[in-house]
């Protein structure tokens, strides 16, 4: 009799750790929801502290970058090159973007490796030896072409690092997004 109350006490007890093993894997691992129809800006970095990005989009219906037309992505700071995708809202085909690279003050130089703009089977990459050609530094970063090294700074007690356009890019979005904006 002893047996069998050994046996199954110890059956009772993997079956409640298997489960809630199972449970804390469900937790840990995020499901992502796949949209087919999503413009989609990667930026593939090596950035070492925690920070916030930020992505302005434009599209036909409004002229200049404001709060409702944006993406946030939060990096984990890490010595690795990581990649943060944007997912534009679904249906949205942006003719401009805008990058704010950091919000994180105290953020080491970030190193740009490539980004790629993707829509529907279409992709458009650039690299680091094309960077400059579509995009432009505002005046809180200093950007190095040869290591493709970013360094923020303060202005004035002001700190808002970001990149914006130049026009070369608005002919690859639109080839991107498969029609003429």
């Amino acid at each position: 009799m002893k047996a069998k109350v050994i046996l199954v006490s110890l059956f009772l007890s993997v079956a409640f750790l298997s489960c809630k093993n199972e449970a804390k894997k469900e937790e840990i691992q995020p499901v992502e929801e796949v949209k087919a129809n999503t413009f989609d800006v990667v930026l593939d970095l090596n950035i070492k502290k925690d920070d916030e990005l930020i992505l302005f989009y434009k599209d036909a219906s409004i002229s200049y970058f404001d709060e409702d037309h944006t993406v946030y992505a939060g990096v984990k700071g890490n010595e690795q090159s990581q990649k943060v995708i944007f997912n534009i809202p679904e249906g949205v085909l942006p003719n401009d973007i805008r990058l704010d690279i950091s919000s994180n003050k105290k953020q080491d130089p970030i190193k740009i490796n490539s980004i790629e703009l993707n829509f529907e089977g279409r992709t458009f990459r650039i690299d680091q030896n094309n960077f400059e050609k579509y995009f432009k530094p505002n005046d809180f970063i200093k950007y190095d072409a040869s290591s493709s090294s970013i360094t923020m700074s303060e202005k004035d007690g002001n700190y808002d690092p970001f990149f914006t356009t130049n026009p070369a890019i608005y002919a690859e979005l639109e080839k991107v997004g498969g029609k003429k904006l």
